[in-house]
């Protein structure tokens, strides 16, 4: 089974997040529980019998499971019937966060007046005959995680489709050559698809039990980190060849540099993160620009769209752009929003952007793009040499 953690945001196969808790957080806590959601229904702890203690075990253990299945059931089937559209749609639609439930206690209405989309939402799936969202409160929030990570899952299964070759080094070469450091927090993800898919790798074995046993993970944590060195070792020398390559392939007349990218009028600018994007495989989708020759540059990727804010300056950047990103995420209906310039940012638009969760690129991140971006002009050299 394959969790996500509510701290996080990353998925793994254990019942503690290795990335945030590491080995404080006992498998078997409640705080553990808390923290991480399964991301299959079947294994949601609202189904789980617990232990009452050895008497009361014995006379009624059976029995209760045997409820909790027959609760677990019903849910899997009304879900079933209602993930499309119901689910999916509100979130594309309302870009609702799937890990912070801001719900009342009690469905109905309040004297108050005022509500959520989310306490919206349940009312609908209530009178679609989802009445266990009443009792089960927690339940929604769960079933929203999974229809988030099933939507993430798709696009990101699309994408690691062509990287799947017969050796298990020369596949993960392919993936990580194109996915950057995200191999970092996508390798559960991908070792899912693995599994999921039945590809074969010799040096890769699941555990049989994980499918159908509550806390038992698919591999192993130790084979898990095993194969995040592997990935390092493999990333490794990725940048290694690509520093030799430039170095023998490098063209001072073709190759963009920081001091060209300060050199850009707004539209150049935005113009180049258009090139930038498409270099490291977004889609792009839209641009818009604006009277200031600032630019709105949408763009999507494994299904998420993204606005981003672009501002080549001189000096540093402050609120306003920020709240120009989150003004632009709403009024489009952006799953994300991002800041990207030349420059670096005050310490005022850092605090905003962490709060409002706008990803911020400053003068260091745009030149790892940049490096990626150059990177592929040399492997089109290296192409345009071989076939003369």
């Amino acid at each position: 089974m394959i969790y996500q953690c509510n701290g996080c945001n990353r998925t793994t196969f254990e019942t503690a997040c290795p990335w945030c808790m590491g080995s404080q957080v006992s498998p078997s806590s409640e705080f553990t529980l808390r923290h991480l959601t399964p991301l299959d229904p079947s294994f949601y702890p609202d189904f789980q019998y617990r232990s009452k203690g050895l008497i009361q075990d014995f006379f009624g253990k059976k029995k209760e499971q045997a409820q909790l299945n027959d609760l677990l059931n019903n849910v899997l089937r009304k879900y079933a019937e209602l993930k499309q559209p119901y689910f999916t749609n509100f979130i594309h639609t309302t870009r609702e966060s799937a890990g912070s439930s801001d719900d009342a206690g009690v469905p109905g209405p309040r004297l108050d007046g005022v509500y959520s989309e989310r306490e919206l939402f349940r009312e609908v799936l209530i009178r679609k005959g989802f009445d266990e969202l009443e009792g089960l409160p927690s339940l929604l929030d769960k079933l929203l995680q999974t229809t988030a990570f099933n939507s993430v899952y798709l696009g990101f299964s699309r994408e690691l489709t062509r990287h799947i070759r017969a050796d298990l080094v020369d596949t993960l070469r392919s993936w990580i050559e194109e996915a950057g450091t995200t191999f970092r927090s996508d390798l559960a993800l991908f070792y899912y698809y693995l599994w999921e898919n039945d590809v074969p790798f010799p040096n890769v074995q699941f555990n049989p039990q994980a499918a159908s046993t509550s806390g038992v993970p698919l591999l192993p944590i130790q084979v898990f980190r095993n194969g995040l060195s592997l990935c390092e070792e493999i990333y490794f020398d990725i940048l290694v060849e690509r520093l030799g390559s430039q170095l023998e392939h490098f063209n001072p007349n073709q190759f963009i540099t920081m001091y060209l990218v300060d050199a850009m009028d707004g539209f150049q600018f935005e113009a180049f993160l258009v090139e930038i994007f498409q270099t490291i495989g977004y889609d792009v989708k839209e641009t818009k620009k604006t009277a200031d020759q600032g630019a709105d540059l949408f763009v999507s990727r494994f299904g998420k769209n993204m606005v981003i804010q672009a501002k080549n300056y001189a000096g540093s950047v402050g609120n306003a752009a920020v709240q120009q990103a989150i003004s632009a995420k709403a009024f489009y209906g952006c799953d994300e929003a991002m800041v990207v310039t030349n420059s670096y940012y005050t310490k005022s638009a850092k605090e905003l952007a962490s709060t409002a969760g706008v990803r911020l690129i400053d003068r260091d991140g745009l030149q790892s793009y940049l490096d990626d971006y150059n990177q592929k002009l040399i492997e089109i050299f290296q192409a345009e040499e071989e076939s003369n």
